[in-house]
């Protein structure tokens, strides 16, 4: 559910960037059709990059994101202490090829302590906070 609603939040900012980007790269039928590749990866990398961003800064300073608050969620690490940048980045960076695929969500099913893959790796874990209280 969380992930679905990080979708539906993002996909309006990433949308806005994406069109500041075709604008000024210039993505029109007049354009060089040469470049369309290096600019295709472009804006596929800004668009990860921004991702990226999000979630480090959300996981690293609120411990959670919006969709995350709204269902009682907070990220902390084994020991139950915020998440420094660094461990932030590092979960983030395994968790997009974990969730994309799917492995990671699967793994879940048959963890001992029910987490995912990228929290496993990046010793972190999802925490549920009851949604009256104070994050």
């Amino acid at each position: 559910m969380g992930m679905v609603y990080e979708a539906l939040l993002l996909f309006g900012p990433l949308l806005v960037l994406a069109f500041i980007y075709s604008v000024l790269v210039d993505f029109s039928d007049r354009a060089d059709p040469g470049l369309n590749t290096i600019k295709r990866a472009g804006l596929q990398l800004a668009i990860g990059g921004a991702m990226l961003m999000y979630f480090v800064w959300s996981w690293s300073h609120g411990r959670c994101t919006l969709p995350m608050q709204t269902l009682g969620l907070r990220l902390e690490t084994d020991a139950g202490e915020p998440l420094s940048r660094g461990r932030a980045l590092q979960r983030a960076l395994i968790a997009a090829p974990s969730a994309l695929t799917g492995v990671g969500l699967l793994w879940a099913l048959f963890d001992r302590d029910r987490q995912a893959l990228h929290d496993r790796l990046a010793r972190t874990r999802l925490v549920y906070v009851p949604v009256g209280k104070i994050l």
